[in-house]
């Protein structure tokens, strides 16, 4: 059997990234939008780790841990967190998957 090829654990949170500016402006408010631009230099986090539990409720397969990453975009403000989005990106090469999850601007 052969192993997935993946990318990095810094590759995809990257790609995630890329993803989440170019959805951003579907997905949130023109506020929100200004609020990270203004502060994303200073202020901005993306972090990455193992996917939670709660994917499970928007994706319908079994989330092998060391196949995906989650990241949460954000701004850290007043020593508090303002987060953006949530995404799921896969790390096979192979079978390129995302899902972003926009924590902000439903309204």
């Amino acid at each position: 059997m052969m192993s997935a090829r993946l990318h990095s654990v810094e590759e995809a949170t990257n790609q995630a990234y890329e993803i989440f500016l170019e959805m951003a402006p579907d997905n949130l408010s023109e506020e929100d939008i200004e609020l990270f631009n203004e502060h994303r230099e200073e202020a901005g986090f993306i972090e990455d780790s193992e996917p939670d539990e709660s994917w499970a409720a928007f994706v319908e397969y079994e989330i092998e841990p060391e196949a995906f990453v989650q990241v949460l975009v954000g701004l850290e403000v007043d020593e508090q967190d303002v987060l953006f989005a949530k995404i799921l990106i896969s790390r096979d090469i192979d079978a390129p998957f995302c899902h972003v999850v926009w924590l902000r601007g439903q309204q």
